[in-house]
């Protein structure tokens, strides 16, 4: 098999039957009729809850690509006190004012717990893509409003809700190294409550996917056989 070709594995939806095509590495399979998701934990299917969000940008005529993330919900709690100013905070965090509060109070105030929902793109991607870049880490920032629109085609997951829980600890820490980095090594504590699904839109635009709810860009290259996979929803959309 060639490094550009993907292999497709039809199955049956559970809830509804339809016929489902997934990729070898999928791990997180959504159907496009009844517009559920299902995650494979052993040899049973666990639903996983998705949402296929609406754009909100103008995006004219172009083709839209549905691609998978996760939106999981914690509470993060860290035991000391760090001195963390709005001077201390890069632009690229203060784009939301409500996430610069929670930030500096989380290592201001002592046994401080905070609410935060984070992203991470649940898609395979290439090295070139960090999993903290934009759209995952600009998302996390400055959380985008979801509305839910029809089921979508949509290709499957290769990370499980557990990889994206790691993730989540990765992304905070990228989070922590756009501040100061004495408060790397702080006691930082996570619990996880509620997690889905995010599908989110995605056009072409000059050699770039561009978010249709807040027009974050990433290389198309970014994700691995981007032209399988576009030819796929192209075909599963008609």
């Amino acid at each position: 098999m060639g490094q550009n070709d993907i292999k497709l594995i039809p199955f049956r939806c559970p809830e509804c039957g339809e016929e489902i095509d997934s990729k070898e590495e999928d791990c997180v399979y959504f159907c496009s009729v009844c517009g559920l998701g299902f995650q494979l934990e052993g040899d049973r299917f666990k639903k996983v809850d998705v949402i296929y969000a609406k754009p909100l940008k103008e995006v004219g005529k172009r083709p839209l690509y549905y691609l998978p993330m996760w939106q999981i919900q914690t509470t993060i709690s860290i035991k000391e006190q760090y001195s963390l100013n709005y001077q201390d905070i890069p632009e690229e965090l203060l784009i939301n004012r409500r996430f610069s509060k929670l930030l500096t109070g989380l290592f201001k105030d002592r046994n401080a717990e905070k609410k935060m929902i984070f992203f991470v793109p649940a898609f395979g991607i290439t090295n070139r893509y960090q999993l903290m870049d934009e759209p995952g880490f600009q998302f996390t920032v400055d959380p985008p409003k979801l509305i839910g629109t029809t089921p979508k085609h949509m290709i499957g997951a290769e990370y499980t809700y557990k990889d994206a829980k790691e993730l989540t600890r990765v992304m905070f820490l990228s989070i922590q190294a756009h501040t100061r980095a004495d408060i790397l090594d702080a006691d930082i504590d996570f619990v996880f409550h509620r997690y889905r699904i995010a599908g989110i839109p995605f056009y072409e635009e000059e050699g770039l996917l561009v978010d249709g709810i807040k027009g974050f860009r990433i290389f198309k290259d970014a994700l691995k056989n981007w032209d399988e996979i576009k030819k796929h929803l192209k075909r599963g959309g008609k």
